[in-house]
């Protein structure tokens, strides 16, 4: 395009917005709503007119008489002008692009839906970055009507926007985002756990892990909760890949702070620490002192069966020696005890058993002296972030593939908010037919 053809396009375009804002200019004394929707509406109408005009130009440019064939390298020679409709962050847009066919294979391609980054349903990258974060909050159904609540001019069927959804979400574990967070003095924690998800195989397990600078003293608000900087993990396979990619992005962060230790918080299940070493040699493992609690309770209320207040009492006393003391009290208290029932008997000698396993994570006195948490919190609400509140809706079952991209947005898109996800946007798309 020219200049001259570039003004002239320009003073097109302005005349028309003009003439739409002298028709449909609002009245005196026009109420509030219908202000605000005449705004909205010259917005989308100069968007539109914008978008349709540059993409029209860049759709419709040729690359030469022939250009390489993206299937077998040989040269493809330009037949003709293909229609399509594009599915814009301005609404659907019909445009025409240079088709070319290649003698040698037979296919015919318009490589101007590659230069455009087309992805499925023939959608733009911003198209598919809005739809991705929209699947990724609310399930595919609820899309369309969040889109039309939030006023936006995206069109596109339910299946397409799930196509679209897996597509971003796929590229986006294939290429993952840039680390948010760098090396850091203040303590460094993480923690995993697991969700069980409905799938069509049965119940399958998700494993999930996080990353977070922990703060005792950081208020229960959106910034407090941002200060904590947390990294959110989670994927349908293995346990052992997630430890190592968990594990290495806590040592990064970790090496800006003396001696580069990590804190493992963990509620005392079986898989919690196991197959650390190799990932994270330099650690501090802390059993989740709210689950210590309620073990503790079990044994007040075995000690005094039928006395609920000396049985508060002694878990008040026990849970004040945790924290200023640690766990030798409790485990010399337990040996000492000879309780006369049975049941009595039992508690004993599990809690028993049990505490003297976990004893070296339970040095609460020096965790928090360091800034480590006591508490697992941070881990559980990654299972319901990341998984139970979008993928555990009522009657909601997943095949594990398709999963799978919904995992990986939520878990960037909570590890990062405003992350541009056009980057991501999927750009193959299969040959046009002859």
């Amino acid at each position: 395009m020219t200049p001259e053809e570039r003004h002239r396009h320009i003073r097109e375009l302005a005349e028309r917005v003009a003439a739409h804002l002298v028709d449909q200019w609002p009245q005196e004394g026009a109420h509030i709503n219908e202000l605000e929707d005449f705004a909205e509406r010259m917005g989308h109408s100069v968007q539109r007119e914008v978008s349709e005009r540059v993409l029209q130009d860049e759709a419709a440019r040729k690359e030469g008489n022939q250009c390489p064939c993206p299937d077998c390298g040989k040269m493809a020679t330009f037949q003709r002008y293909h229609w399509r409709t594009l599915v814009t962050a301005a609404g659907r847009q019909p445009v025409r692009r240079p088709y070319y066919l290649c003698a040698p294979c037979g296919k015919g391609h318009c490589p101007a839906d590659r230069r455009l980054g087309l992805g499925p349903g023939h959608t733009t990258p911003t198209a598919q970055a809005r739809l991705a974060v929209l699947s990724a909050m609310e399930p595919y159904v609820q899309v369309a009507d969040l889109i039309f609540q939030l006023g936006l001019p995206l069109q596109l069927d339910l299946k397409s926007t799930e196509r679209v959804a897996q597509a971003v979400g796929a590229r986006l574990a294939a290429a993952a985002p840039v680390a948010p967070y760098g090396a850091t003095p203040r303590p460094v924690a993480l923690g995993f756990d697991g969700v069980m998800l409905r799938t069509w195989e049965g119940r399958k397990e998700i494993r999930v892990g996080v990353i977070y600078e922990p703060d005792r003293e950081a208020p229960r608000t959106p910034a407090g909760e941002a200060s904590l900087r947390k990294e959110y993990f989670a994927t349908t396979g293995s346990r052992e890949s997630l430890v190592a990619a968990v594990c290495a992005r806590a040592l990064e962060r970790a090496a800006g702070g003396v001696g580069g230790v990590v804190a493992v918080v963990g509620d005392g299940a079986a898989l919690d620490w196991v197959d650390l070493d190799p990932h994270l040699p330099r650690r501090v493992e802390i059993l989740d002192f709210y689950h210590v609690m309620e073990r503790v309770g079990e044994i007040g209320r075995a000690m005094h069966p039928g006395a609920a207040a000396a049985a508060g009492t002694w878990q008040a006393a026990m849970k004040k020696t945790l924290l200023e003391i640690g766990p030798w009290d409790l485990v010399r208290q337990l040996k000492a005890w000879q309780p006369e029932c049975a049941a009595g008997q039992e508690v004993r000698r599990v809690q028993l058993a049990y505490f003297q396993r976990q004893q070296e994570r339970m040095r609460y006195p020096a965790y928090l002296r360091r800034g480590f948490p006591l508490g697992s919190g941070a881990v559980e609400g990654a299972c319901k972030h990341v998984v139970v509140d979008r993928l555990r809706g009522s009657g909601m079952r997943w095949k594990l593939p398709t999963a799978e991209p919904v995992l990986q947005l939520r878990a960037a898109l909570l590890t990062q908010p405003r992350l541009d996800l056009r980057g991501y946007a999927a750009s193959h798309l299969p040959p046009v037919a002859a």
